[in-house]
């Protein structure tokens, strides 16, 4: 036979009470939240930043490359013959390649005469490395973001 013992007697008391946060900790919570604050306030930055950029390319408006005579060092002179999007099919003497715009031509991968266009072109190419390096910053702030959040968390676990 065993003991028989209600579970009642064997249960641990505890107080209702939360542990009072250490001096540390607290400057853990204040500086992961003033970390949050200024991501934030960095993120509406480039946010509004986007935007702009984004008016000024669209501004720039689009221009058709089909037609376009370009010149490339390993296939020599070709003509785009189509243009879906951000690629263009280039058509060399032996041989159909396929291209991205605007930085096949900004970067000189094909080279064209008419000095506006390649302007154009590189105009593109800069306003889009500009929208992707503000599209990384702002991802990168997002997920710095969840890191103090989750900090955040941690520590208020550890006063409950």
């Amino acid at each position: 036979m065993g003991l028989n013992m209600d579970n009642e007697e064997n249960e641990v008391k505890t107080t209702d009470l939360k542990k009072k946060p250490t001096k540390k900790t607290k400057e853990m919570l204040e500086e992961n939240t003033k970390q949050i604050e200024d991501l934030k306030a960095e993120q509406a930055a480039l946010t509004d930043e986007l935007s702009s950029l984004k008016k000024e390319e669209e501004a720039l408006g689009e221009k058709s490359a089909t037609g376009l005579k370009v010149s490339h060092k390993k296939f020599g002179e070709g003509t785009v013959t189509s243009q879906d999007g951000k690629y263009i099919e280039v058509r060399f003497a032996d041989v159909v390649k396929k291209f991205v715009l605007p930085g096949c031509i900004a970067e000189k991968f094909l080279e064209v005469e008419d000095e506006s266009i390649l302007e154009y072109y590189n105009k593109c190419n800069e306003i889009h490395g500009k929208l992707m390096a503000i599209e990384l910053k702002i991802k990168s702030a997002t997920y710095a973001i969840q890191r103090h959040e989750d900090a955040i968390e941690r520590l208020n676990a550890k006063l409950k």
